[in-house]
């Protein structure tokens, strides 16, 4: 009976995202019921994670380079079966999955079916379109070779999220928005606006018209504190300078799963129900610190001595996490099959950005920590950084020849041990000129 007991207050916990008693010795494992990952408890320490635990293979894929196809910035990147789509904010380029360059989607302009700039884009698989959601121009879409199709709503960027960061999700039929405290615009604070609320996730139609709207639960009881009077920025349209991690989106075994920030559970998204579904509980006896002291955006150095989860990974059979604490960073592999969990520990780096816009400078000194999900690439050589991932099918490394960080990381493939793959990733490199086109190494999962 006790034990029945503990797996219901276990699934009320979850769904209501908060952290389990700490020192709770049963948490560390649940053999039925929710899940639990407990991080405080039979972790194994060890020196790498190799990438070949989440991936099937690597594809190494060097973008042609032609006046059309040049890319000075990558902003976002999505690979499909059997296309390679990058945002430069200027244009969608599409490239195959060898590498040759096909066609721009869209064009930039202020006709009907152009765009200004683009803000976020998505495709459908299903369909064959493209969605772009442009700044100022609402949501257009396109079919593969680039030709307008239709516009399906006129929300800007601000319209639909409210706020200067947002994401929208397109899979399956299923239409998805999500957006972080990242600032927020003034009406946020207006009763009668349909942002009023703090949300965190929302549900759409095909128009993009909010059909259900999610708070994340640890903003729960903090909506004023959040929005607070004191936050107001001098003549700014912002309402405050408080800021979090990303939410965390990812797809696996056909599965859309969620991470809010600052909570202790993983999510399912039942489509029929349009309802989130806990999976799977985190638990750890680490201290958290004060809400306010952590999340605002300028931060004071104590604020990072604190655990942090920064971001979560799913595939089929490992759950990543990705943390830190002091200058610390902790990422975590959990084994679905046997409940096992691996701990690699790396240096981190917080850094105290001199050179702030005056806005942000007037309040202190402004720090940032980069908390990169870096595995052992046991198919190339080297340290596999995930820059982007996509629909659950594809991690994706992007090695820029003209980066500062290109450099160092020719060294360091040059220097690690013999792998498969290692000659043929040197070989291209060979070919390769400080002013091409990125090559990118694309890690299929399994």
């Amino acid at each position: 009976m006790k034990k029945h007991l503990f797996y219901t207050l276990l699934m009320l916990i979850s769904l209501m995202g908060c952290s389990l008693p700490k020192g709770n010795a049963e948490a560390e494992d649940v053999e039925e019921g929710l899940p639990v990952i407990n991080l405080s408890k039979g972790v194994e320490e060890v020196d790498i994670l190799n990438l070949s635990d989440a991936a099937e293979k690597m594809e190494i894929v060097k973008l042609e380079t032609t006046d059309k196809s040049l890319i000075k910035n990558i902003f976002e990147l999505k690979v499909t079966g059997n296309d390679i789509w990058i945002n430069s904010m200027s244009n969608i380029l599409r490239f195959s999955k060898k590498g040759k360059f096909l066609n721009l989607v869209g064009k930039q302009g202020k006709g009907p079916g152009e765009y200004t700039w683009i803000s976020k884009f998505n495709v459908d698989e299903i369909n064959h379109e493209i969605y772009i959601l442009s700044a100022s121009s609402g949501i257009l879409i396109y079919d593969y070779e680039g030709n307008f199709l239709r516009k399906i709503t006129e929300q800007r960027q601000d319209e639909l999220f409210a706020d200067t960061e947002g994401e929208f999700v397109v899979y399956k039929n299923q239409f998805l928005l999500s957006r972080n405290l990242y600032f927020a615009y003034d009406f946020l604070l207006n009763e009668n606006s349909p942002n009023a609320i703090i949300w965190s996730l929302a549900t759409t139609d095909n128009q993009f018209n909010k059909l259900k709207l999610f708070e994340n639960p640890s903003h729960k009881g903090r909506e004023r504190e959040i929005l607070a009077d004191e936050h107001i920025a001098h003549g700014d349209r912002w309402v405050n300078y408080w800021v979090e991690e990303p939410t965390s989106i990812d797809f696996a075994n056909d599965e859309i799963t969620i991470k809010f920030p600052d909570t202790d559970t993983i999510y399912m998204y039942n489509q029929s129900m349009q309802e989130l579904v806990p999976k799977y509980a985190i638990y750890t006896n680490e201290e958290k610190g004060d809400y306010g002291l952590t999340h605002e955006f300028v931060k004071q150095r104590h604020a990072f001595d604190y655990f942090l989860i920064s971001s979560y990974y799913a595939t089929s059979n490992y759950v990543y996490l990705v943390s830190s604490k002091d200058e610390q960073i902790y990422t975590y592999a959990y084994n679905k099959r046997d409940h096992s969990i691996r701990r690699v520990v790396r240096k981190g780096e917080i850094i105290n950005q001199e050179d702030a816009p005056p806005f942000i400078s007037q309040f202190g000194t402004f720090r940032n920590m980069k908390r990169d999900f870096i595995l052992t690439n046991d198919y190339t050589g080297g340290n596999f950084k995930v820059d982007y991932r996509s629909y659950g099918k594809y991690w994706i490394q992007v090695l820029d020849p003209g980066s500062s960080d290109y450099e160092k990381f020719v060294k360091d493939l040059k220097a690690s041990p013999a792998a498969p793959q290692k000659q043929q990733l040197l070989d291209v490199i060979a070919k390769t000129d400080e002013e091409d086109n990125p090559i990118l190494l694309i890690a299929v999962l399994k």
